[in-house]
């Protein structure tokens, strides 16, 4: 068995700049939410995050809102298993052509529309960036 190294998004070549970089925010906020939702609580911090009537701290709500507005801008379910399975997953476009029997052409063209969905929701087109 092969292993794979190379990131998915930097192997399929058709991709713009802007796609690759939405790709990889996407894959940033869901790591950050994971990264974030599992770190111990500190000595020093209160058990709620200094929030009136919450338990969970800002940071790690923040950190999972950013995900999923990220996700819910996928809108379509096709578009946003392509898009989770190469870029979270880090499995290859011939992988998911072969499993579901779509042509790789298919896929790669589910994935652009979910990396350009994902960068007008990051503000990234015509140069912007937002946060």
């Amino acid at each position: 068995m092969r292993l794979r190294n190379v990131d998915p998004l930097t192997g399929i070549t058709s991709l713009t700049r802007q796609q690759r970089e939405a790709g990889q925010r996407f894959r940033d906020d869901f790591e950050r939410s994971a990264r974030e939702g599992l770190q111990p609580q500190s000595w020093s911090e209160r058990i709620d995050g200094g929030r009136l009537g919450g338990g969970v701290p800002d940071r790690v709500l923040s950190a999972g809102r950013a995900h999923a507005h990220a996700a819910a801008a996928l809108a379509h379910w096709e578009v946003a298993e392509v898009v989770r399975k190469i870029c979270l997953e880090g499995q290859s476009v011939k992988a998911i052509a072969e499993r579901t029997g779509d042509g790789r052409d298919v896929v790669v063209k589910l994935l652009k529309v979910g990396l350009d969905l994902l960068a007008v929701h990051y503000g990234m087109m015509m140069g912007r960036k937002v946060g």
